[in-house]
């Protein structure tokens, strides 16, 4: 009797604790309909409609939860989850299975094969993983809920609707990641709007079930980036404790000259132009830390995640593709 007692009580405090209001509810909310419908013609009563759908749990102030930090893990742990036996024998079946598609991207945008599989494998296992969580939802309770880069969500909101319209999908119909990021590619909304193509020329763009749209829209995507054709990556190199403070962690546009780094002391390989850019990445491990040269394609790389881990996750599945498949096709 106690025990029922206890957990009457806690359903009561819960109830009065939070309660769960419609997105229109909020002015903040409204305000971002009246934009939609002035600046870019929506039908209110639709948008109305729709966001009525979505659903905010407002909880008591002096009972909110501080949102749990996210761990980082340490490169050699997320080498090891991305680079799988497994991925690379899916991704050279991806690659035989679409060879004439990445031979056509590969002469139109100048973007190496191995670097198109290599980003489809990771974002999404070749199309097998493209995300369950429904966008329309996520985007809006990550642009108006009590979330970080709030501002980043609701033009990323703003844009869906516009995708979405343009391409003629239900908006409630759309799934993707845990973020809002889409399809095969998975592009975020403004990406889709601004790099995707009609890649196999029937009319319309469709990353969530067309690889052909995909494999063309990533190596638009890359050359719309300005990627550099025969252009290298990164190589490992070697640093001394002085030169390690330039190496960082985060992202690293190479701005300074071969010319320039050696100038400093650094044992800059003799293949590489005295004009050629460069910069340097640390990769925090578990025992030592890997040290990295980076070239521009390798920066690239990091405007489709701006992540050095998973631009170099990107170039060794892609190195590893290469190399297999010219092996097998040689053989």
């Amino acid at each position: 009797m106690l025990r029922l007692l206890a957990l009457l009580l806690l359903l009561l405090s819960l109830a009065t604790s939070a309660q769960t209001l419609p997105a229109t509810h909020f002015k903040s909310v409204q305000a971002f309909i009246n934009k939609m419908v002035e600046e870019h013609h929506f039908s209110r009563a639709q948008l109305t409609l729709i966001f009525s759908e979505i659903k905010f749990i407002v909880a008591d102030k002096n009972n909110k939860k501080k949102p749990k930090k996210r761990k980082t893990i340490t490169w050699d742990k997320y080498r090891a989850l991305s680079i799988t036996n497994e991925r690379i024998e899916d991704g050279l079946e991806f690659w035989e299975d679409n060879l004439t598609t990445l031979e056509h991207a590969e002469a139109a945008y100048h973007v190496p094969s191995e670097i198109i599989v290599a980003i489809l494998g990771i974002e999404t296992n070749y199309g097998n993983k493209k995300g369950n969580h429904p966008t329309f939802k996520t985007l809006t309770q990550r642009a108006f809920g009590n979330y970080r880069r709030r501002n980043f969500y609701k033009q990323e909101l703003e844009s869906f609707l516009l995708m979405a319209r343009e391409n003629v999908i239900p908006p409630l119909s759309i799934q993707g990641s845990y973020a809002g990021a889409m399809g095969y590619p998975q592009f975020i909304a403004s990406s889709y709007r601004h790099y995707a193509v009609d890649f196999n020329k029937d009319r319309k763009i469709d990353l969530f079930s067309d690889p052909i749209d995909a494999i063309g829209s990533i190596a638009n995507y890359f050359d719309q980036h300005h990627w550099h054709d025969g252009g290298e990556i990164t190589r490992p190199i070697l640093l001394d404790k002085e030169q390690q403070k330039y190496a960082s962690n985060t992202i690293k546009k190479p701005k300074k000259s071969a010319s320039y780094w050696r100038n400093k002391g650094f044992n800059i390989d003799a293949d590489i132009d005295q004009q050629t850019k460069l910069a340097f990445i640390s990769l925090p491990q578990k025992i030592m830390n890997e040290t990295w040269l980076t070239f521009w394609n390798f920066y690239v790389l990091t405007r489709y995640n701006h992540d050095n881990r998973y631009a170099m996750a990107v170039y060794q599945l892609s190195q590893k593709l290469k190399q297999k498949f010219n092996l097998k096709n040689h053989q």
